[in-house]
C-alpha cells in the first residue's frame, strides 16, 4: 500500500514539474503592413542587430491546467521584426556586429536591437494551452556609435477560446506579437529621429 502510495504522488510531482510544451508563436507576416494613412517612411538606413544567443533562448510561462509552455520570442519574431523595420525606415539590413564595436557601423545611421519578453496564461483547466498571451518588446535604437538614442517600449496582447487553439495552439501568442509589432511600428513612425528626413515614398 505504502509502495502504492509513493508511486502515486511520484507521478504527480511528474505531472507538475514535467517539461514544457513547445508552441510556435511567429506572427503572420501578411499582417505586419502599413496602414493606408500611415506617414512616409523614415529616411534612414538602419542596421537590425540581435544577440545570436538570444536566439536560442527559451521561455517557458504558464499554460492551462498546471502545465507550462516553451516559446523562443527572438526567433520567432525575427522576420516579422525586420518586416516592422521596413515598413518604417527606407533601408534595413540585418547585423551580427554588436552595436559600439570597433569597426562601427559606417554608412549607417542607427542600429536598432529589440528586446523581447513573453508571458502567458490561461483561463482553462480543460487544456494545457494558454488562452492569453503577452509579448512585452522593447527597441533600442542606437547611433551607429553605439549610443543608445531612445527605448521604446509596448505590450501587445492576444487571447482566443479554448476551442480555437486545437486547430492552432500557438494562436494567442501569434496574435500577441502581431499585436507588438503594428504597436512599436506606430511608435517608431512618429519618432523625431535627427538623421532621419521623411521620405516620399510610402
Amino acid at each position: 500500500m505504502a509502495t502504492s502510495k509513493t508511486l502515486a504522488v511520484l507521478a504527480i510531482v511528474l505531472a507538475l514539474t514535467g517539461c514544457a510544451h513547445p508552441v510556435q508563436i511567429a506572427p503572420d507576416l501578411a499582417r505586419i503592413e502599413r496602414p493606408a494613412d500611415a506617414k512616409p517612411k523614415l529616411h534612414a538606413n538602419v542596421a537590425y542587430y540581435v544577440n545570436e544567443d538570444l536566439r536560442k533562448v527559451e521561455s517557458t510561462t504558464p499554460g492551462g491546467g498546471s502545465d507550462k509552455v516553451s516559446t523562443y520570442p527572438y526567433r520567432d519574431i525575427e522576420v516579422g521584426f525586420y518586416k516592422m523595420l521596413s515598413n518604417v525606415f527606407d533601408n534595413v539590413v540585418v547585423t551580427k556586429q554588436r552595436p559600439g564595436t570597433v569597426p562601427s557601423h559606417p554608412g549607417f545611421d542607427y542600429v536598432v536591437s529589440p528586446v523581447v519578453t513573453a508571458g502567458s496564461t490561461s483561463s482553462s483547466m480543460m487544456t494545457w494551452l494558454p488562452t492569453q498571451f503577452s509579448i512585452e518588446l522593447a527597441c533600442d535604437i542606437a547611433g551607429a556609435d553605439g549610443t543608445v538614442l531612445y527605448r521604446k517600449h509596448v505590450i501587445g496582447q492576444g487571447n482566443a477560446e479554448a476551442s480555437a487553439l486545437h486547430a492552432e495552439p500557438g494562436l494567442p501568442g501569434k496574435l500577441a506579437m502581431e499585436d507588438a509589432l503594428l504597436k512599436m511600428q506606430q511608435v517608431l513612425l512618429e519618432l523625431p529621429l535627427p538623421a532621419a528626413d521623411r521620405s516620399a515614398t510610402r
